[in-house]
């Protein structure tokens, strides 16, 4: 079997990794009172602005979770976020 100029014939599917989103009905955020963010997480250094746990904060600040709330109605909630 031939192969051409691109490389094997073959090629395997390239995995990505992204954030995952998570559906928030307006009525539950406005209604109840979530932990969504960074800054209510018992892992977060507010001083430094860093996760003790080693994870980027980037997606899950406050100001970041609202703004992608507003435009898609969805939020990234850390899957390791602790409560105080």
């Amino acid at each position: 079997m031939p192969q051409d100029k691109k490389g094997s014939a073959f090629t395997p599917k390239r995995i990505r990794r992204s954030i995952k989103l998570d559906r928030v009905q307006a009525s539950d955020f406005l209604n109840y009172n979530m932990v969504y963010c960074c800054e209510q997480c018992s892992y977060f250094n507010p001083d430094s602005t860093r996760c003790m746990l080693g994870f980027r904060p980037t997606h899950h600040t406050q100001e970041q979770q609202l703004q992608t709330f507003e435009t898609l109605g969805h939020m990234a909630f850390c899957r390791f976020l602790e409560i105080d």
